[in-house]
């Protein structure tokens, strides 16, 4: 038995296209092909016996059948190719190997839960149990049979594919008029040609809204506040409550929250525990609202000539 690991498997590889058509079939006992092994036959590779896969025929056609052929019941599954494919209706099996060994079929079910008991383990219905099927005995080839059906078919696809999709159209036979070849060889674009080329309409710019930066201890306040009401902020919302520029949103941000880079809250900041305290006020932060009275953050004017008359005696070098 199969389900016991000790069945022989047969590898068979299946053209891309009987694939699909197998796939649409959704039902169970359904007649996919009937396989016909000719003991006496040799195959092309020299090899005997020949086998066959021949699959239902279209119940609409009503070309007569030959009778050495398998027949199928009315309820055989014919599923005609999708537009443009390969109608084949018969395949060899060519044997590629027949004593495959080391090669393993393995399948996966759910795993059984274990015994109930105030001390074991919740049952995971995820969990999976790996079992042994089977071992591959033969690997095999199903490629079409070469008869004249097939042939025809793969001369009109050829022929099909080989036809170029934009025809050649010779000027006098598109209803131009001699003055107007006169006109489009010099580059005046009139009559039959004036809307040959469509240009792409620019889209639209975006609205650009300058923010102005509010004070770090007032902007702080907010932000603790704006925490209070959700634990985790994305910073778009939180740019839309305080209208304030991102990148110094995120400098503020930085001294007090945590970036979420993973997990369920990825992308997401969350107040630090130690700003996560109830009533935190901006006089809790450290940074340039809490420096001491007669310090300014912010640079005089007479240090800023200073600088600026410094840069003046530099000279750029290239």
């Amino acid at each position: 038995m199969l389900d016991k690991g000790n069945g022989r498997v047969w590898l068979v590889k299946i053209p891309k296209h009987l694939m699909a058509r197998w796939a649409a079939i959704d039902a169970e006992d359904v007649h996919l092909a009937t396989i016909r092994v000719y003991k006496n036959a040799i195959n092309s590779s020299g090899r005997s016996p020949r086998i066959f896969l021949f699959l239902p025929p279209d119940p609409n056609d009503t070309t007569p059948r030959d009778s050495s052929l398998p027949a199928f019941s009315p309820d055989a599954a014919f599923i005609p190719s999708v537009e443009g494919g390969m109608q084949v209706d018969r395949y060899e099996l060519e044997m590629v190997n027949e004593d495959v060994e080391n090669q393993l079929v393995v399948a996966e079910r759910p795993k059984d839960p274990g015994p109930s008991g105030p001390n074991s383990t919740p049952h995971n219905p995820r969990a999976r149990t790996t079992i042994l099927t089977g071992r591959i005995k033969h690997e095999c080839n199903l490629r079409p049979l070469f008869n004249e059906s097939y042939r025809q078919q793969m001369r009109e696809r050829t022929r099909k594919y080989n036809t170029p999709r934009r025809q050649i159209l010779m000027i006098e036979d598109a209803g131009v008029s001699r003055g107007g070849i006169n006109r489009l060889s010099s580059g005046v674009n009139s009559g039959s040609f004036a809307n040959m080329i469509k240009f792409r309409p620019k889209p639209a710019k975006g609205t650009f809204e300058r923010m102005a930066r509010m004070p770090r201890n007032q902007l702080l306040d907010l932000l603790f506040t704006l925490f209070r009401e959700q634990p985790r902020w994305s910073i778009k919302p939180l740019r839309e409550r305080t209208q304030q520029p991102e990148a110094y949103l995120k400098e503020v941000l930085l001294a007090i929250a945590t970036l979420n880079r993973s997990g369920e809250y990825n992308g997401m900041w969350e107040l630090n525990d130690v700003f996560a305290k109830e009533g935190m006020k901006s006089e809790n932060v450290p940074g340039p609202s809490s420096l001491p009275e007669g310090v300014s953050g912010d640079m005089g004017m007479d240090e800023y000539d200073e600088d600026e008359d410094e840069d003046e005696d530099m000279e750029e070098v290239s």
